[in-house]
């Protein structure tokens, strides 16, 4: 992976940060994220190991591209910390079962 310099300057208490990466500039981290993964799924996959399909079903929005808080998956995947907690049950169901089960009757 690409690395990125982070650059904070101080000035009699006021703090600015920046990030660079491959001589670009970028004035947020977002801004960063957004040249580097196509999507939110990409990053996912790549940083955490998590597949489209479960972040998908953890409702990150992993086909969204853009990595702020205005994007209601990136800000679950946020408050989820990025863990994601997985069952997976398995049943054998009669044809009779499986009739009763998707007609709830």
């Amino acid at each position: 992976m690409e690395k990125i310099k982070k650059v904070t300057i101080k000035v009699n208490g006021n703090v600015k940060v920046f990030y660079e990466l491959n001589g670009e500039r970028f004035e947020s981290a977002s801004k960063v994220l957004e040249k580097i993964f196509k999507d939110q799924g990409e990053l996912y996959q790549r940083v955490y190991g998590v597949d489209r399909e479960t972040a998908a079903l953890a409702g990150w929005g992993p086909n969204m591209n853009y990595f702020d808080t205005t994007s209601y998956g990136w800000t679950k995947f946020l408050s989820d910390r990025g863990k994601i907690h997985k069952e997976v049950v398995e049943e054998e169901l009669s044809v009779e079962q499986f009739v009763r089960d998707y007609v709830g009757f």
